[in-house]
């Protein structure tokens, strides 16, 4: 399984700078063509439904690529990687081209612990038919989804504006987590970055994460100031 020889190199591209603002969210009962019709008596509870879970603003990473040569094979891998993180500096999600030559190009897609491992989730980009997906594994950091792709998916990445990944929680609701494709085609098409430059995006990562956890600090106190008020 390629999942091994893999994970150290993801796990280090989430080290990469922080770019645009992405959503998660979206907590709808199951997918979204598959929506059942409101229960009439639980009309009045939908706007309380609607506060308790708020879409949540949350950063983005650029799209990065490193490459690096098998040992082993002698081969030269790349990866593509993209990840979301909250305010806080919590990992929330990630997806990842893996690109080997002579073998099958691989997306790999990372959720947080607590989704229901059945059905598995799904991938969309913008407006194309969704690609389901199964998990192939959970670590303590999160469950791991790997699915074949093709010069076909790449080419509606570089294309696309949005991807979309579904997944469903531990109390049945989708959870869509929205990846931003705007620099997508660059970075894939460029060279890789020079892995001793991910240090010192680390760095700025942290700083930029921990000035991002005040400012929501700050304003929960601010809010709670209000209310109490």
């Amino acid at each position: 399984m390629k999942f091994r020889s893999f994970t150290a190199l993801v796990c280090a591209l989430a080290l990469a700078g922080i770019g645009s603002a992405a959503i998660v969210g979206g907590t709808t009962p199951a997918y979204a063509q598959e929506k059942k019709k409101a229960d009439p008596k639980k009309k009045d509870d939908a706007p309380q439904t609607q506060q308790q879970q708020p879409q949540q603003n949350v950063l983005a990473t650029k799209w990065t690529k490193l490459c690096q040569t098998n040992d082993q094979t002698k081969k030269e891998t790349c990866v593509v990687t993209q990840n979301l993180h909250s305010e806080t500096g919590q990992m929330l999600a990630a997806v990842t081209v893996i690109e080997e030559k002579g073998a099958q190009k691989l997306f790999r897609i990372a959720v947080p612990l607590g989704m229901l491992l059945e059905p598995g989730l799904r991938v969309v980009i913008d407006q194309n038919p969704p690609l389901e997906a199964k998990y192939a594994i959970c670590v303590p950091d999160g469950c791991f989804a790997d699915l074949q792709i093709n010069d076909d998916f790449v080419g509606n990445l570089k294309k696309g504006k949005a991807l979309i990944v579904q997944t469903i929680n531990h109390v049945g609701r989708t959870v869509n987590i929205t990846f931003p494709l705007t620099d997508f085609g660059k970075s894939y098409d460029g060279p890789a970055i020079d892995p001793k430059e991910i240090q010192a995006q680390k760095q700025k990562l942290d700083e930029a994460v921990k000035n991002q956890a005040k400012e929501a600090l700050k304003r929960r106190l601010e809010e709670q100031q209000k209310n109490k008020k």
